[in-house]
C-alpha cells in the first residue's frame, strides 16, 4: 500500500460513524488526539522515525482513537505552527527526517486536523535524538531489538559486516590454496604490486583479510576451507541453474567455497557451451560474440558477491535460461540507490572491506565504472539494454540475450577501430533510435537517467558536428533528436531511414490538400501523422503554425469546430 493522500484520509474518516478510529488505523496511518502542541510534538517525533524505519506513512492529530462516530471522535488540532513542527521533527531525529506538515480541513471540531506525512527513510535506522528507535509493526510502534538494528546498520552500509572480525574463525581456517589463487590473480593484472613480495601473513593484512590478528568477514569469505565456510558462513553460496529449454533443468549446482574460486567456477561455466557464440564478419575480420560477455558476467557476480546482505541466509541465484541470464542477491539497494538512478549514483559499498580488496586484486576497477562494464559490452554488440530490478530485500539483474543487432555492432566495432570513443550515454540513445524515430530531451532523461536540462545538453552534444551522432530539429527546448543521415543509413538501413527521414516541409502543403481532397477533412493529429512528425510538443506547435496559416485569408483550407475537436476541411473555391 502507499502512503495514504488526504483523500484516502477523508474517506476513511467516513467510516468514524460505524466504528473507531483504532479499528481503521493500520501500519501506515495512526490517529492521535489534540492535547497541546508542546506534548503532541514529542509524540510525532517518536512516530516518525517508528514509520521511516518501515514503511512509511501518516501521523493525524486532532481524532480521538477510541470513540465512535465523527461528531465525538474528531475534535480537531490548534496552536501549532506548521513550520516549526516541520524544523522540530527534522532536528530531533537522526538521520535527520524531512516530513511533510500539513492541515486538513474537516467540518467538525476546530474545522482542522495536523497532518504529518513521513516517507520510507533511505538511511535506517532511524532514531530520536533521545536516542529512541521504534520500528512499526502492525498498528504498533515496538523497539528495535540489536539484532534488527544491527542488520539495518548492514543494510544501508552504516556498519561494514566484511570489516568486521569473523565469529568463531582463526587462521588455521584460512585455505593456503586460496591464498595462493590470490597470489596469481594479481600477479596475472599487476605484476609489480607490493602486494606480491609480502610474505602470507602481510599479504593477508594488506588486502585487510586480517585485521590486529582477527580474521575478518571479508577474509573468511575470500580465502576460508569451504569446510569451515559450510558450517560457520553458510549463506555463502552461490545456486547456478541452467534451462536450455523451459520446462528442462540441464544444470542445477549448489557452489561453495571461497569467493575467488566461486567467481573462477562461474567463469569456467560461461567459458563453455553453456555461452555459444556466433562470428559476424567485417570485411576480412571476424568479430565474435557471445551470448553472454564473459567480462559482463564477471562484473555481475563480483557486484553480486559484494553488495549482498550476508546477514540474510538467502543465496545468489544465477539462473540462464535461452535468451536471458537473471541474476538475483540478498539486501536492497542502499544509500539512495534505485532502479532509476544506478546509472548515475555515486557507489555505495554494503561490504566496504571486501569491495577493498576486489580492488587491491584488480578483479574491479574504481569504484561507480562497474555498472558501466555491465552495460556498455551489451549495448556495444547490439543486444538489449539490462534492467535491474529491486524489491526492497534483493536486487535483480537482467541481462538480455535472444537476438543481436549486427548493424549496431558493426558500427561500434567500426567506431572503436577509428579510435573513435563510444560512451555508455551514446549507447544508450542509439539503442533508443532504432526503435523510435526520434528523442526528445523527456524520453531522454528517463533512459539516461538525468535531469531534464542535463539530458538536452548530452543530446545537443551528440547533435554537434564533431560528434555527428543525431541531428536537432526545433530551437526550442522541446526540440526532437533523429539520426544523423550517416549514422542512420549503417544503424537501421536506407530503406528504413527513407520511411522516417522527415519530409521536405515544400511538400506539407501539397500533401495536406491531398489528404483532405480524399478524406474530406484533416484533424491536427491526422496531420502530424500524415507528415511524419510525430506527437513531440515542438510538432504539435509546429503544424499548429501552418494549419493557421493554410486557413486564413486566401488559404485552402477552413476550420470547423473548436479545439480540441477542431477539424479542418477544404475552404470554398478549392
Amino acid at each position: 500500500m502507499n502512503i495514504p493522500s488526504n483523500e484516502d484520509i477523508q474517506a476513511l474518516l467516513e467510516r468514524l460513524d460505524t466504528c473507531t478510529a483504532d479499528d481503521i488505523e493500520s501500519q501506515w496511518i495512526d490517529f492521535k488526539p489534540w492535547n497541546n502542541a508542546k506534548d503532541d510534538m514529542k509524540v510525532a517525533i517518536e512516530y516518525a522515525v517508528c514509520l521511516a524505519n518501515t514503511d512509511g506513512g501518516v501521523i493525524v492529530f486532532g481524532v480521538s482513537d477510541d470513540k465512535r462516530s465523527r461528531a465525538s471522535a474528531i475534535h480537531g488540532a490548534r496552536g501549532y505552527d506548521l513550520d516549526v513542527w516541520k524544523k522540530s521533527i527534522y532536528a530531533s531525529s537522526t538521520p535527520n527526517l524531512t516530513v511533510e506538515v500539513q492541515e486538513l480541513d474537516v467540518p467538525e471540531g476546530t474545522g482542522k486536523l495536523l497532518i504529518v506525512r513521513v516517507p520510507k527513510g533511505t538511511t535506517p535506522p532511524y532514531g530520536t535524538s533521545q536516542g529512541l528507535f521504534k520500528k512499526r509493526i502492525g498498528k504498533n510502534c515496538m523497539p528495535l531489538d540489536s539484532t534488527s538494528f544491527l542488520q539495518k546498520k548492514i543494510n544501508t552500509g552504516a556498519v561494514d559486516w566484511s570489516g568486521e572480525a569473523a565469529t568463531n574463525v582463526s587462521l588455521s581456517d584460512l585455505d593456503p590454496l586460496e591464498v595462493e589463487r590470490a597470489r596469481n590473480i594479481l600477479k596475472s593484472k599487476n605484476p609489480e604490486s607490493e602486494l606480491l613480495r609480502m610474505p602470507d601473513a602481510a599479504f593477508l593484512e594488506g588486502l585487510e583479510a586480517v585485521r590486529g590478528g582477527c580474521v575478518t568477514n571479508a577474509g573468511f569469505l575470500l580465502f576460508g576451507r569451504a569446510s569451515a565456510l559450510s558450517e560457520r558462513c553458510p549463506q555463502n553460496q552461490i545456486h547456478y541453474v541452467y534451462q536450455p529449454v523451459e520446462m528442462a533443468v540441464a544444470r542445477n549446482d549448489l557452489m561453495r567455497g571461497g569467493l575467488l574460486s566461486l567467481i573462477e567456477r562461474i567463469e569456467q561455466i560461461f567459458n563453455g557451451p553453456a555461452n555459444p557464440e556466433e562470428e559476424l564478419s567485417i570485411g576480412l575480420f571476424k568479430l565474435r560474440i557471445p551470448a553472454f560477455p564473459l567480462e559482463v558476467v564477471r562484473e555481475a557476480v563480483l557486484n553480486a558477491v559484494t553488495h549482498r546482505d550476508y546477514s540474510n541466509p538467502g543465496e545468489i541465484l544465477i539462473r540462464q535460461a535461452k535468451s536471458e541470464l537473471v541474476i538475483t542477491s540478498s539486501g536492497g539497494f542502499i544509500g539512495g540507490i534505485t532502479v532509476h538512478n544506478i546509472l548515475r549514483h555515486e557507489s555505495v559499498a554494503r561490504n566496504r572491506t571486501l569491495a577493498n580488496a576486489f580492488v587491491k586484486l584488480r578483479l574491479v576497477e574504481s569504484a561507480g565504472t562497474g555498472r558501466r562494464r555491465i552495460f556498455i559490452p551489451m549495448l556495444g554488440f547490439g543486444k538489449r539494454i539490462p534492467r535491474y530490478e529491486s524489491d526492497g530485500s534483493h536486487v535483480t539483474l537482467h541481462l538480455f540475450d535472444g537476438s543481436y543487432d549486427q548493424r549496431m555492432a558493426k558500427l561500434v566495432n567500426k567506431w572503436r577501430n577509428e579510435g573513435r570513443d563510444i560512451d555508455l550515454d551514446a549507447l544508450l540513445v542509439l539503442t533508443y533510435l532504432k526503435e523510435n524515430a526520434f528523442i526528445d530531451s523527456k524520453d531522454a532523461a528517463n533512459l539516461l537517467q538525468l535531469p531534464r536540462d542535463a539530458a538536452r545538453s548530452l543530446l545537443d552534444h551528440l547533435a554537434h558536428p564533431h560528434t555527428g551522432i543525431v541531428e536537432r530539429k526545433g530551437q526550442t527546448k522541446a526540440a526532437t533528436y533523429h539520426l544523423a543521415k550517416g549514422v542512420a543509413r549503417d544503424l537501421i538501413g536506407k530503406a528504413a531511414y527513407t520511411r522516417t527521414r522527415p519530409i521536405d516541409a515544400a511538400r506539407y502543403a501539397e500533401i495536406v490538400r491531398q489528404f483532405v481532397t480524399h478524406h474530406g477533412a484533416i484533424t491536427p493529429q491526422e496531420c502530424r501523422e500524415v507528415l511524419y512528425l510525430g506527437d513531440s510538443a515542438t510538432a504539435r506547435v509546429q503544424i499548429s503554425r501552418y494549419l493557421k496559416q493554410w486557413s486564413g485569408k486566401n488559404g485552402f483550407l477552413r476550420m470547423e469546430g473548436k479545439s480540441p475537436k477542431n477539424r479542418y476541411v477544404l475552404a470554398d473555391g478549392h
